[in-house]
């Protein structure tokens, strides 16, 4: 039996994430961003095989939201983007002797299943070093490693291609729709409310898409 996973959660402020999101009102877009966070945070901590939580970032909101659900907090002081944050969680697992296998998962995965995710983690589990592509094939959800000194991150922009050449293996079985979907664009989110998104993004999706009432055709799928 693998220990259990270390899974890090990087965080940007919550009024500066999401640029692509073009919402019709634009004070929805850090609403989003925050929503997005506590769905991932939500049904990481229920997946199967996670021991641990760290979220590290520099947003005061989101300190406090993992705190209240019962993750871990790494403080992003050096603000040096998405890599250099990882790296900093990485230090902090090292720092406090943990042992077992560690994961970066981006936090913008609203319809993300417990479940899905435990499934990639055991298929990760079988190497050194994984990661999952995003639903687009181009970007990186889920890097993954024996140790936290060998995640050696590559993340944003063409992430995929970047983290095949640096050996890490490509996870492609299970499927996982829901570990893949980061949401960035209003198709995004319809593509996420399509599957089924958490309760904390659900009630905003009619402000975001400019629909006004109730936006209908899902059926919340068990998280």
């Amino acid at each position: 039996m693998p220990a259990d996973w270390t899974v890090l959660l990087p965080v940007k402020p919550f009024h500066r994430a999401k640029s692509r999101l073009r919402c019709p009102d634009p004070s929805v877009r850090a609403a989003l961003a925050r929503a997005f966070f506590r769905d991932t945070l939500d049904a990481v901590l229920n997946a199967p095989g996670v021991g641990a939580v760290l979220v590290v970032t520099s947003d005061g909101e989101a300190a406090a939201d993992a705190r209240a659900a019962g993750a871990g907090t790494v403080p992003d002081r050096l603000s040096a983007g998405l890599n250099a944050a990882i790296g900093t969680a990485a230090a902090e697992v090292l720092a406090a002797g943990a042992s077992g296998p560690v994961a970066v998962l981006t936090a913008d995965l609203p319809a993300l299943r417990s479940a899905e995710l435990g499934e990639v983690l055991a298929a990760a589990a079988r190497h050194p070093r994984a990661f999952l592509a995003d639903q687009a094939r181009r970007g990186t959800t889920l890097l993954a490693a024996g140790r936290a000194q060998d995640l050696a991150p590559s993340f944003e922009d063409a992430s995929r291609a970047r983290h095949r050449r640096s050996g890490a293996y490509e996870l492609t079985d299970p499927a996982a729709p829901s570990v893949r979907l980061d949401v960035d664009t209003l198709d995004d989110l319809r593509a996420a409310h399509a599957l089924g998104t958490g309760r904390h993004t659900r009630p905003l999706i009619p402000d975001a898409l400019g629909g006004g009432g109730a936006v209908r055709g899902t059926t919340p799928t068990p998280r």
